[in-house]
């Protein structure tokens, strides 16, 4: 069982529910639909738990991937809510139809998850560990890139880079905006 978090600081991968990086599985449509645009998906669990046991919010803020092969894409949901049999419902638009059975894991492989959990805890540290960046697709974007693109604008967590590349920094959002870069470099 790997660690969600440890002295403050919170693992990214640990929720990336339904990836190669987290043992936290994905959720599993229960109904969807067989037309396109803007519906609502049914999921099972209502909520995903990392390895370590915190749970995994799904939110508007938490951008989803659905589907498979020619049917995969990313969406941000519009409204999230359980309904009276404890079933998660996820409301978006949809470029494809997904029926029942699809898998729905983490949009930012964990790190938007990351954060709200910080967020709702009161704010805290999100770190960004070798697996992570591996899974992301490398390093060599750049941390400013990265955050950039998974617009992450809270003032109530950190993002770390932890994946021992020299000069790594760490990124703290302003309220309401974007990141920036510290001052302080980490090693």
């Amino acid at each position: 069982m790997a660690i969600s978090r440890f002295a403050g600081l919170v693992n990214a991968a640990e929720f990336a529910y339904g990836t190669s990086i987290s043992e936290a599985p994905a959720l599993q449509v229960v109904q969807g639909s067989t037309a396109t645009g803007a519906y609502t998906i049914v999921c099972a669990p209502p909520v995903p738990f990392s390895s370590g046991g915190s749970n995994i919010p799904v939110t508007v803020n938490t951008p989803i991937t659905i589907g498979s092969d020619s049917g995969f894409e990313t969406v941000t949901p519009t409204a999230v809510s359980t309904n009276n049999l404890g079933q998660l419902l996820i409301n978006a638009t949809f470029t494809y139809a997904h029926g029942t059975g699809a898998q729905v894991r983490s949009g930012t492989l964990g790190l938007q998850e990351a954060a709200e959990y910080v967020k709702a805890k009161g704010g805290g540290l999100v770190v960004l560990s070798p697996a992570w960046f591996a899974a992301n697709g490398g390093h060599a974007g750049g941390l400013t890139a990265l955050v950039a693109q998974k617009s992450l604008a809270t003032s109530t967590y950190t993002v770390l880079d932890y994946s021992g590349v020299t000069g790594s920094k760490s990124y703290t959002a302003a309220s309401g905006s974007v990141y920036a870069s510290t001052a302080f470099t980490l090693y």
